[in-house]
């Protein structure tokens, strides 16, 4: 099996691509709400009255602010994360930690200086043909880092306006439509048939991000995507890893990918239902043993997060507290979040994303 060399593919093309109205309407959308929020800022709560979203306690604001002080104190001078593993300095864990950042107050919140040594420890990273990816690969899934890392683009992009931003977030998502496959998806390897849910639903997302920032990404892009999607899903309502292996559901893949179809406006579609139906069923304990986490609780977290945002106020009422008081017992008294294979950077990046959501300041996971 080849391994997918990503100095072979095809550098970005230099044509612009057209803007579609939903795409215009979109950044549009993005920029008067970014204007909105500021100017609520600017009033009432400088004027003493905060707004705090409801099942906010003040101990998840205490465990939010904790845990945002410690991640700073990680950053190293390049704005990059990690000194050590197979995930330092990785992309898309730096993405996450500016993603995290942006959760508090957006662009013009009070970690708005950490965000902008992100986006410089990322845009130092892109190369020619669009790839982000870190100077030394110690893993074999940088398709992940660089769509983590394209999605924050898209996101900074519809607060900020840099055309810095723009030019690299226009490359970085021609290079994730240069690289979807025959079917519909993204994978690892150069092996169409390797196409898995995990990494197709972080490359979907990324590229919705893009969009509501304005750049152009085909309708049939999404529409095979969402077909490989939707071939994915198993009798029980979950999804498995690829459309040949056996149908095995699992919680953090099926709750990304109905996150993905949801975005992609199939959120009164079956397919979704039945997700969402899995989703709210038993699934065995995330322990596997005292004091260590299952493999992908945070990304399972993040994903099954935004799937109770969408589905509206009613699963939100469920979810969100128990998320939020089970982060609340793993936080660790230095403030961060520990996973011994990616990292604790990147755990408690995941774990403030999750906490902030109510808070509304990323667009791509604010909408419902």
């Amino acid at each position: 099996m080849k391994v997918l060399s990503m100095s072979k593919v095809e550098s970005a093309s230099q044509k612009e691509p057209k803007f579609s109205r939903r795409s215009a309407l979109g950044a549009v959308f993005v920029g008067t709400l970014t204007a909105l929020r500021n100017w609520w800022r600017g009033t009432l709560v400088q004027a003493g009255f905060p707004v705090i979203p409801e099942h906010v306690t003040p101990q998840t604001q205490a465990a939010i602010e904790h845990g945002l002080k410690w991640l700073v104190s990680q950053k190293m001078t390049d704005g990059g994360f990690g000194r050590q593993g197979s995930y330092a300095r990785n992309v898309g864990v730096c993405a996450l930690a500016g993603t995290a950042f942006l959760s508090q107050r957006g662009m013009t919140g009070p970690y708005r200086r950490s965000i902008q040594e992100c986006l410089r420890y990322l845009l130092g990273r892109a190369q020619e043909n669009g790839f982000i990816v870190e100077a030394e690969v110690r893993t074999h899934a940088t398709l992940y880092g660089h769509g983590f890392a394209t999605m924050l683009l898209g996101q900074v992009f519809g607060e900020s306006f840099d055309p810095n931003v723009r030019a690299k977030l226009k490359a970085a998502t021609q290079l994730i439509l240069n690289l979807q496959n025959e079917q519909g998806g993204w994978s690892y390897t150069s092996d169409p048939k390797d196409s898995d849910v995990s990494i197709t639903t972080c490359q979907m997302l990324a590229l919705f991000s893009a969009r509501q920032a304005g750049i152009g990404v085909p309708r049939e892009a999404i529409e095979r995507s969402v077909e490989f999607l939707k071939q994915a899903q198993n009798e029980d309502g979950g999804f498995r890893y690829r459309l040949d292996d056996p149908p095995e559901s699992l919680f953090p893949r099926s709750a990304a990918a109905v996150v993905a179809l949801t975005c992609a406006g199939l959120q009164d579609d079956e397919v979704v239902k039945r997700g969402r139906d899995y989703l709210k069923q038993p699934h065995p304990p995330q322990e596997l043993s005292p004091g260590q986490l299952a493999e992908y609780h945070f990304y399972g977290r993040f994903y099954a997060t935004h799937a109770a945002w969408q589905a509206g106020k009613p699963a939100w009422d469920r979810w969100y507290p128990i998320v939020r008081d089970e982060l609340l017992a793993q936080q660790s008294t230095s403030g961060a979040w520990h996973d011994a294979n990616i990292g604790d950077e990147y755990a408690t990046a995941m774990a403030l994303i999750v906490l902030q959501f109510p808070y509304g300041n990323v667009p791509l996971l604010a909408i419902r």
